[in-house]
Formats: C-alpha cells, sequence, structure tokens
C-alpha cells in the first residue's frame, strides 16, 4: 500500500512537471510574440507599398513548416510519454482517494469515540476497557449501592464480533447493562454514516489476535505470530495465577470468569460476564443473600436484573449440544471427528481398545453391529455389546414394560398373550437395564472416557451468526453469541466446554 502511494506520488510529480513545461513554452511565445510584434501606422492601403514582404512560399513550404511539424512532433512525444505515465498513475491515484476518504472517516470516528458519543468515557482510550456508573436496585427496585460495571475492552471487538454484529450493537445496545442504544434504529442520537465512522475507528486499535489466517495475511507474519504467542502467553499466565491464588477451583471455570477478580482485558474474554447475572458489578459490591455470581447454581444460569444478555447454561446445555465424541484416556481432547489410521476413524478405550466409528461417526463392533451407548449412572458413556436386548412389549393394560426375546410369546387360539415382565431385580452381573428401557443380557461393556460435544467447542469457538441454528434447537435472531477462536487457544476453550457441561 506504501509502494503504491509513493508510486502514485512520482508519477503525480512527473505529471506535473510536464504540464509546467508546456505551460512555460506557451507563455514564453506568447512574449515573444509580442516583443516582435510592430504597431500600425495607418491603414492597410496607405502602409501597403512599404510593408515589409512576409515569407516566400518556398520559405513557408520549406524552412518554416519544418519548424511548425518540428515543434508539434515535440509536443505530441511529451504528449505521448506522459499520457501513459498519467494512466499508469490512475490505480495509485484511487488507492490514494480510498486511503484519503478512510483517513477522514477514521478521524471524524476518534472525534465521536472521545468527544461526540464519548465511548471513551466507559471503554477507555484505544479500547482498553473501563468501567461505567450503575446503580443497583432490588427486585422492587430500592437503592442497594452504587456500582461501576465492568465495560469490556473493545481492542478486540473485531476478533469476538462480525462488523454487522457491532453494528447491531451501536444501534440497539445492550438490555440489561449500561450500553445504550446510540444509532437512529435503537432511537440513538448517532446516524448511520457516524456509527459507521465510529466502527472504522475502533478498527484502527484492534490488537493482533491468534487466528493462523491473518496472522499469514499480516504485512510482517514473523512479528504477527510474535504478538499472537504473547497474548496467549498472557492469558495462560492469568490463568495460571487465579487458579494458583485459590481464586477458582477449575481450569474451565477460571477460564469460564477470566478477569473477575483481576479486571483482565476488562472481562471482554470471560463466558461469565453475559452468562452469570451481576458477574459485570465485579466482587466489590455488595450482594444480597444467594446472589453472589460465583455461587453454585447461580453461576453460568444467565438472566436476571442485571445482565440479562445470556442464555442460562443451567441444566439446559446437554439438551443444546449432546455428547457427540469421546476424550482420550488422559483426559485430553481426541480430535474431532475421532483418531484416523488406514481403515478410518475410532476412539481409544481406557484400556487401550480401538472402537471403530462408521461413516457416520457411530462406534460399531468388528461385525459392523451398532454398539449401546449407556447414559445412566458409573457406565453413563461407556458401550454394550449384548448377546440379546429384550423387546418392548405393550400388554393390553397400556403400560410398555421389557419381555425377554429368549422366552417365545404364547397364544391362545391364535391371539398373543402378553407376556410376563422380566424381573429387573434378578438380572445377571452382565445384564444392563438399557437408556430404550430395555434389557440387555450377557453384555460386554468398553469402559470409555468421558464423552464431550464438539459441537458446543464449535460454536464457542465459532460463535453464533444471525438467523442460523446452533446445537440442537438453537437459533440466534442478532448472532451476538461471539466466537473467542481468534484469542483464547483451544485448550482453554475445551476447559469451558468441560465446565459448562459439569453445570447440568
Amino acid at each position: 500500500m506504501m509502494m503504491s502511494v509513493l508510486l502514485a506520488a512520482d508519477f503525480r510529480a512527473i505529471g506535473i512537471t510536464v504540464a509546467v513545461i508546456v505551460l512555460a513554452g506557451m507563455v514564453a511565445l506568447f512574449v515573444r510574440n509580442i516583443f516582435e510584434a510592430r504597431s500600425e501606422l495607418g491603414s492597410e492601403i496607405e502602409l501597403a507599398p512599404n510593408k515589409k514582404l512576409y515569407f516566400s512560399d518556398e520559405e513557408l513550404e520549406g524552412k518554416k513548416l519544418d519548424a511548425s511539424l518540428s515543434f508539434a512532433l515535440v509536443v505530441l512525444t511529451l504528449t505521448a510519454i506522459a499520457l501513459p505515465f498519467y494512466w499508469l498513475a490512475e490505480p495509485g491515484r484511487q488507492e490514494g482517494a480510498v486511503d484519503a476518504y478512510q483517513l477522514n472517516f477514521e478521524s471524524r470516528g476518534e472525534g465521536l469515540y472521545t468527544e461526540g458519543a464519548q465511548c471513551v468515557n466507559c471503554h477507555s482510550a484505544n479500547g482498553v476497557g473501563g468501567v461505567a456508573a450503575y446503580v443497583l436496585q432490588d427486585g422492587d427496585g430500592q437503592f442497594i449501592a452504587n456500582a461501576s460495571w465492568v465495560a469490556p475492552a473493545l481492542n478486540n471487538l473485531f476478533h469476538r464480533y462480525s462488523e454487522e454484529e457491532v453494528t447491531y450493537v451501536l444501534n440497539f445496545g445492550r438490555p440489561g447493562s449500561p450500553m445504550a442504544a446510540w444509532g437512529t434504529p435503537g432511537g440513538g442520537p448517532l446516524t448511520s454514516q457516524q456509527v459507521q465512522n465510529t466502527i472504522e475507528y475502533m478498527q484502527t486499535f484492534q490488537v493482533q489476535s491468534l487466528d493462523p489466517i491473518e496472522i499469514n495475511e499480516s504485512a510482517d507474519p514473523v512479528a504477527a505470530q510474535a504478538e499472537a504467542d504473547e497474548l496467549a502467553a498472557e492469558i495462560r499466565a492469568e490463568v495460571e495465577r487465579s487458579l494458583a491464588d485459590g481464586e477458582f477451583e477449575t481450569l474451565g471455570e477460571a477460564v469460564f470468569n477470566l478477569g473477575y477478580f483481576s479486571g483482565f482485558q476488562a472481562g471482554s474474554l470471560s463466558c461469565a460476564r453475559c452468562h452469570t447475572s451481576g458477574w459485570s458489578l465485579g466482587p466489590a459490591v455488595p450482594r444480597l443473600p444467594g446472589t453472589d455470581p460465583l455461587d453454585p447454581g447461580i453461576a453460568g444460569c444467565g438472566g436476571g436484573d442485571p445482565s440479562g444478555i445470556g442464555f442460562s447454561l443451567c441444566g439446559t446445555i446437554h439438551e443444546r449440544f449432546p455428547d457427540d465424541a469421546w476424550k482420550l484416556p488422559d483426559g485430553s481432547w481426541a480430535p474431532e471427528g475421532g483418531l484416523a489410521d488406514d481403515e478410518g476413524f475410532y476412539y481409544e478405550a481406557m484400556d487401550g481398545t480401538e472402537v471403530r466409528l462408521d461413516d457416520r461417526g457411530s462406534p460399531v463392533t468388528a461385525d459392523g453391529e451398532a454398539y449401546l451407548i449407556l447414559t445412566e449412572g458409573d457406565t453413563a458413556g461407556d458401550l454394550a455389546e449384548c448377546a440379546v436386548v429384550s423387546g418392548l412389549w405393550e400388554p393390553s393394560s397400556g403400560d410398555a414394560y421389557p419381555f425377554d426375546q429368549r422366552v417365545p410369546l404364547e397364544s391362545e387360539d391364535g391371539v398373543f398373550v402378553d407376556p410376563e415382565p422380566i424381573d429387573t431385580s434378578a438380572l445377571g452381573p452382565n445384564d444392563l437395564i438399557l437408556p430404550s428401557g430395555e434389557v440387555g443380557f450377557e453384555c460386554e461393556v468398553i469402559d470409555m472416557p468421558e464423552r464431550t460435544s464438539y459441537a458446543q467447542f464449535n460454536f464457542i469457538y465459532n460463535g453464533a451468526n444471525a438467523g442460523s441454528g446452533y446445537g440442537r434447537g438453537g437459533q440466534s435472531a442478532a448472532g451476538l453469541m461471539p466466537g473467542f477462536g481468534a484469542l483464547l487457544p483451544e485448550d482453554l476453550i475445551q476447559a469451558v466446554v468441560d465446565y459448562e457441561r459439569s453445570l447440568g
């Protein structure tokens, strides 16, 4: 970009130089004609005998014509040389105009950020995050305390949200928070152009992200990678400090609440900022009994006042994102889709057994038969291969109960008689009650690692798009679930998934 601007400047200088030379020649010719011209002394008739004869036809068609043609050739040559340079410089001039407009937009946006809309009062200079005044009230609207709402950092905003999502928030604000609607569509004072100018300015102070594509496409990939490594190291150091100081018990809980006590990046990398009521007020605010954001049953449950931005993660996360994968025996996450070798994909059981997957990612036996996935008790997440599985028989009473397929059905006069229910109290050590309510006989159970959800990991990594579905039955109207893949290392996102799934 800089080289294009410089070349455009050089070509412009050449064009100006040529124009000056031509103009100077015209001025010189004009001056020469003035000094060589003589005043008329009388009428044409009176002076005719005494007038100096002009050039003869031979001179006009010879020396004079050659001089005029030579001059025209020089001017034509200069024009022929200058025009291509002008044309070559046109893209650079266009880019220069775009850059000038961009600088103008950014300058206007800076004025709005610092003085017009005064975003700086809450989010600080260069968008490093700050605080906004907030009055904490109880459910009846009674005053509890003056508080400072943690206004998140904006210098990583466009690594978490798309430009369209940022525009939406600026237009309509954030209900349940001090973030007001600033755009005219939401009743605010800023026109759409002013909102866009503010966005253009905020894009100038974005920090480096962990996104490999952004790093590789940067002007200096080596320096960009170094900044990305530094960001990842800072995040890990903060998480480790938080655990060492006893602020949180697990890695996932620490990442979920990143910055609650320390204000790290103004809480902009925290999930709890949106998904836990009152989190953005910080730990110093007086709390009513049973309202501490870190209390069990409150953390991650979302909704409420203040901060009703995020959905509750308690009791619904497994419905939105059912288990769809196993970890590895050591507790680490397997690659999405399972481990791979020349024969396809598989998962490792706790004893090292390789459990093969079919084309749909479902576990199958060596014979290609589908395994049963257990969901209850100590065997939840394990696989079972049973010799016989009972059927579900619906007797005349209307209540279904399992029956033993090993016992043939009896009939009286061609009408089948309801079989006796299986006595589940008399099941053997290798017999299981399956998730369907059926009974499996002589089952071989494969002890598998912990179950988890790659769908949930991908959702946290990429965020939500407006109008697009996610998980099972979920859809985001505005797409305001940020994507953290460009800012949090993948293993920390995985730890968040573990923590959220532990909430119920």
